[in-house]
């Protein structure tokens, strides 16, 4: 109980505070040199994202991860969980690389054999018993399916953003960081485009954290809870590329390890291990890749 009332009073605070403004990932050296140009920044990307492998990850087809989140106590009674029943039970991740098109098939609990899917944007449901598909447009699932998809493959995506800026340095847990800010649209807060600062360590090259914001949750959040921060731990895989084993999911700027929303864990990564065609198996849908429909017209 005492866990619950310090939550609520957290949260209320944070939407008093923040409730109106929208969050701005800019540094301080950004603001203060608005003729940056993109190129130091892109090329701490590129590097980063090279020492760690992932351009290997992105010559593959397919690749699939074995993931079980835990929440911290409290949470689970707000209504931000993506897909309900994970808790501290094994899902199967099955995507296909440099897309939005994925799997979740429940390994454990009451949604046992379950899978749920996104393909071109439409979502879909295979039920254990009977295999039958069933086209669904629940906004939790597409959500949780189409971020989790593109966290986890973020440094080789992330070069795709429209304006990348070097963002200065900082120190974080006497570690060193090199930041990079990467946005869409224009550099200033907006409503459309997410925001990215990335820490990339100075030692290692390796991003270990980086903080967003999110601005198409599954269920309408005030700006104030727009804003939080993921932590990865990495593991080498088979192919060379250094995964996330452990995700954490903290509120607004970076803290402490042990201070998250949820986290949760990812093992026994493989790649090309099976056809892709069991990520498309509605017909007729267009092909959108890494890319989104466009709903302007």
């Amino acid at each position: 109980m005492k866990s619950l009332i310090k939550l609520i009073t957290i949260i209320t605070v944070v939407l008093i505070i923040q409730s109106c403004s929208s969050v701005d990932l800019r540094s301080d050296y950004l603001i203060s040199n608005p003729d940056q140009t993109e190129t130091k920044g892109r090329e701490l990307l590129q590097t980063s994202m090279e020492k760690m492998g992932y351009n290997q990850l992105s010559k593959t087809d397919v690749y699939e991860v074995t993931a079980q989140f835990n929440w911290k106590k409290g949470w689970l009674v707000m209504p931000m969980n993506a897909f309900p029943g994970n808790n501290k039970n094994d899902l199967q991740f099955r995507f296909a690389t440099n897309t939005f098109d994925g799997q979740l098939q429940y390994l454990e609990g009451r949604k046992k054999g379950t899978i749920q899917g996104l393909q071109s944007w439409q979502g879909y449901k295979i039920k254990y018993e009977n295999s039958k598909i069933k086209k669904h447009e629940h906004d939790r699932y597409i959500w949780g399916l189409a971020t989790y998809h593109y966290i986890l493959e973020s440094p080789f995506r992330m070069l795709d953003a429209t304006i990348i800026r070097y963002a200065g340095e900082k120190e974080f847990e006497n570690k060193q960081y090199d930041l990079v800010y990467a946005t869409w649209g224009s550099e200033e807060p907006n409503n459309k485009y997410d925001r990215w600062l990335i820490y990339i360590n100075k030692e290692t090259g390796f991003i270990d954290l980086t903080e967003v914001t999110i601005n198409d949750f599954f269920i309408t959040m005030p700006k104030g809870l727009q804003h939080g921060t993921v932590r990865f731990d990495r593991k080498e895989t088979s192919i060379g590329a250094h995964l996330p084993s452990k995700i954490s999911i903290q509120l607004l700027s970076p803290k402490k390890e042990g201070s998250y929303v949820y986290y949760f864990t990812l093992d026994n990564y493989k790649f090309d291990g099976f056809n892709k065609d069991k990520l498309y198996p509605i017909e007729g849908l267009p092909l959108y890749g890494n890319s989104k429909p466009d709903y302007s017209d």
